[in-house]
C-alpha cells in the first residue's frame, strides 16, 4: 500500500463515496482492508471495452476518461471520472463485461478492490451485501428517472436540475446559493447528452439572468430559486 495513503485515510475516504454511504464504520473498515493503491500515468489504459471486470476502482485523485467505440470504429466520450467517482461494482458483482474503455487522462491514483476479496466479504457479511444492494437499487431508480426526463424535458430544465443537485447521482439535496461546483462544459454536455455548444449557450443565458456565475471549469449557483422555476416537477426529485 502507498505509504502516504494508509488504511485509516482510505476508510475516511470511503465514507464519502456514495456507493458505501449506507455502510457502518466497522463495515467500511472491512472494505478498507481490501483496498490497493495504484498510480496511473497519462494515457494509461485501465480496461478495454468488452474486457472482463476483475476489480472495482475509485478515483482518489486525477482523471479517467470513459470511452465507447462503435462497431464502425467511431469513438465517443461517455463520462469523465474524477475524485470520488467509481467504476465496476455492478459489473464485478454481475459478471458483465466492461461496456467502455477507461483511460487515465493525467497522472491519477486509484483505489482498487479485487473481485474475489470482495466476494468473500459479501458472502460472510449479509448486512454489507444488503446495504450495497440498497444503494444500487436507488441508483437504478435515479437513472431510470433521468432517462424518462431526458425524453420529455428541455435542456434548460435538465441543466437547471443538474446544477441544483449535489454531486451524488442519487442525491435529492439542492445546492445552496454560493456553492461552487467544479465541472466543465464538456462534462455537462456528456451528462445531458447534448452538444457542448448547447450547454455553453444555456449557461450563458443563465449567467445573464443572474442565476449562476462561471469561471474556468467552475459554476457557482447564485439564485437557486430562479433555477427552480425551470423545473416543473421539482417536488418529485
Amino acid at each position: 500500500m502507498d505509504k502516504r495513503i494508509d488504511t485509516d485515510t482510505i476508510q475516511e475516504f470511503l465514507r464519502h463515496i456514495w456507493a458505501f454511504e449506507l455502510l457502518q464504520p466497522d463495515q467500511l473498515s472491512k472494505l478498507a482492508q481490501l483496498i490497493h493503491v495504484k498510480k496511473l500515468q497519462p494515457r494509461q489504459t485501465i480496461w478495454l471495452q468488452g474486457q472482463s471486470i476483475t476489480h472495482f476502482l475509485i478515483v482518489y485523485s486525477g482523471e479517467i476518461r470513459s470511452l465507447s467505440r462503435s462497431s464502425a470504429g467511431n469513438e465517443k466520450l461517455v463520462s469523465i471520472l474524477r475524485k470520488g467517482y467509481h467504476f465496476g461494482l455492478a459489473e464485478m458483482i454481475t459478471g458483465a463485461a466492461s461496456a467502455v474503455t477507461l483511460i487515465a487522462s493525467r497522472p491519477t491514483i486509484i483505489l482498487t478492490m479485487n473481485k474475489d476479496a470482495l466476494e468473500k466479504v459479501l458472502l460472510k457479511d449479509a448486512d454489507i451485501c444488503y446495504r450495497l444492494m440498497q444503494t444500487m437499487a436507488r441508483t437504478i431508480f435515479s437513472l431510470t428517472r433521468e432517462l424518462e426526463r431526458s425524453s420529455f424535458e428541455n435542456v434548460y430544465t435538465r441543466l437547471a436540475r443538474l446544477l441544483l443537485k449535489s454531486r451524488s447521482p442519487r442525491s435529492e439535496l439542492v445546492q445552496p446559493a454560493g456553492r461552487t461546483r467544479k465541472i466543465s462544459h464538456e462534462e455537462l454536455a456528456v451528462q445531458l447528452g447534448v452538444s457542448r455548444e448547447t450547454v455553453s449557450r444555456t449557461l450563458s443565458d443563465f449567467r445573464h439572468r443572474g442565476l449562476i456565475d462561471t469561471a474556468y471549469r467552475t459554476i457557482t449557483v447564485l439564485n437557486p430559486d430562479g433555477l427552480m422555476e425551470y423545473i416543473e416537477d421539482y417536488d418529485q426529485w
